[in-house]
């Protein structure tokens, strides 16, 4: 068992409960041994949990939350888990080659649960933040900086200046990495944004591993 990875799983408890459960419980099968911080705004018995209080869904809130998690673990490098993701098995097996850099995996597929729209994959061709594994020092401290004066506008200015890069990718050293799994990240109607990028073209009901989208959103929706 590796000893230098922890798990920040953060959560505006805005999904509905049990699929956030559901979401919690492949993690904690996938994980294994790792440590586990979680940070809610509600009171949640998951791994050390950190109870912010309910100061609301943004990305502000989400940054700090995984930032607060990062300045609470013990080991050289931690990694992302929020509530609507589910993450490749060997995710969790890369090590960071260095200590000055965001590592996120690669493939991940978008799954569409929304009203109106087609319940299918898409793929993320810039991956998401939701699959970070990086040196918590490097990440406290890129948080902090990326943080500083930009508010709640923050969400707003990363789509209008970087696309679908977060802003603060903009500013730091960042590589891809590849599982043999992809990851995939639901888009629920009680999420923050219905918009997400994804690479034209790509849209598919099957993917290795997780497989037909519809029985996939059946287990975890329903």
């Amino acid at each position: 068992m590796r000893d230098d990875l922890t798990v920040i799983y953060y959560t505006s408890n805005r999904e509905k409960p049990e699929f956030e459960e559901r979401i919690r419980h492949t993690l904690l099968e996938t994980i294994g041994d790792l440590p586990l911080i979680s940070v809610s705004q509600k009171p949640i018995e998951f791994g050390k949990n950190i109870c912010v209080g309910e100061v609301g869904l943004s990305a502000q809130n989400a940054w700090r939350q995984f930032q607060i998690g990062a300045m609470e673990a013990n080991t050289k490098f931690v990694c992302s888990a929020e509530d609507d993701v589910l993450h490749a098995p060997n995710f969790f097996d890369f090590v960071p080659p260095r200590e000055d850099t965001w590592y996120i995996s690669h493939p991940m597929y978008v799954l569409w649960n929304l009203r109106g729209k087609k319940r299918a994959f898409g793929l993320k061709q810039q991956g998401s933040e939701a699959t970070v594994i990086v040196a918590k020092d490097y990440l406290i401290r890129m948080i902090e900086d990326m943080l500083q004066g930009h508010g709640e506008g923050l969400w707003k200015r990363e789509i209008e200046l970087h696309g679908s890069i977060p802003l603060l990718f903009q500013n730091c050293n960042l590589e891809h990495f590849n599982t043999k799994v992809p990851s995939v990240t639901f888009k629920n109607d009680e999420d923050m944004h219905r918009r997400t990028f994804y690479k034209r073209g790509s849209i598919t009901r099957e993917i290795p591993y997780w497989g037909n989208s519809l029985d996939l959103i059946k287990r975890y929706c329903r």
